[in-house]
């Protein structure tokens, strides 16, 4: 069993408008079905029995509105049944089955221990972790691996890996990386591995290789470097071809020397970068 969030976006059709939220309605709460395009992210390996949450996208949405069971993998239902309900005809359809429309709607920011992030795609991979704690099933807590010692890095560092992907192609160090996208089509923005968690950027270099980046995010600057490793490992297991080489990058607030410590280790296979941001007013 796997664990997906399907995120539900505003459509257009006949230059009527439909929201995020009605789409959810008339789909999954009243017809038990949902739909994905030929080019939807996981559209190959979603199966019945999966776990899904919808997520409603769009400036004035970002929340969790409910959740179901699959029953099938995404088919054409050549049955004709669904051709009235997709925009597009050719949208594959997929069957649900005990279907919760959340009393009141969840937040997305409103989770502190959450580790997904939304990304571009109609679909993700998530861990059981976070859908249980959506679901309500454990508790909404921040691991104690990952306890923030200084909230307002943290807070930066949170907004710091959605500013790389609005403006990769500026920034040197990305500009020549391109993000990872695998066969299912998930890219690799907090790329989820499954048995070590998510990667926040996974991303290939000119000849081909891997690269993973971490962003520090409340961790002390040497136990990222642990993590980098373990991610590294399970590229080079799961990912890699033979000739494939995969290296990390760590991206810091600030240099310290028990990071220092840490790399000097691990020289061939890690390096760090600082980021540093400034913050300006003019007169008016």
């Amino acid at each position: 069993m796997n664990y997906y969030i399907f995120q539900v976006s505003r459509q257009s059709a006949y230059a009527k408008q439909k929201e995020a939220i009605d789409v959810f309605n008339d789909l999954v709460r009243d017809r038990s079905a949902w739909g994905f395009g030929f080019h939807t992210p996981n559209r190959k390996v979603i199966a019945a029995e999966d776990k899904v949450l919808f997520y409603l996208t769009g400036a004035n949405n970002q929340v969790f509105v409910g959740a179901a069971t699959l029953t099938s993998g995404a088919y054409k239902d050549e049955s004709g049944e669904s051709k009235d309900w997709f925009l597009d005809p050719e949208t594959l359809r997929i069957d649900l089955k005990d279907v919760v429309v959340f009393s009141s709607q969840k937040p997305r920011k409103s989770f502190k221990g959450l580790e997904w992030q939304p990304a571009q795609g109609g679909s993700s991979k998530i861990s059981e972790r976070d859908y249980n704690i959506i679901m309500g099933i454990v508790d909404d807590a921040i691991p104690q691996s990952e306890i923030i010692e200084e909230e307002q890095e943290f807070v930066l560092e949170k907004y710091l890996e959605e500013f790389i992907f609005e403006n990769w192609d500026r920034i040197k160090v990305f500009e020549k990386l391109k993000p990872f996208e695998d066969e299912n089509g998930n890219t690799g923005r907090q790329y989820f591995t499954g048995e070590v968690g998510y990667i926040d950027i996974l991303a290939l270099d000119k000849d081909n290789n891997f690269v993973v980046v971490e962003l520090k995010k409340g961790r002390k600057n040497d136990e990222v470097v642990g993590q980098v490793m373990r991610y590294i490992g399970w590229v080079r297991s799961n990912l890699a071809e033979e000739n494939q080489h995969v290296r990390g990058l760590i991206i810091v607030g600030k240099k310290d020397s028990s990071l220092d410590y840490a790399l000097a280790e691990v020289k061939d296979k890690v390096d760090a970068m600082v980021y540093k941001m400034s913050f300006k007013l003019d007169d008016y």
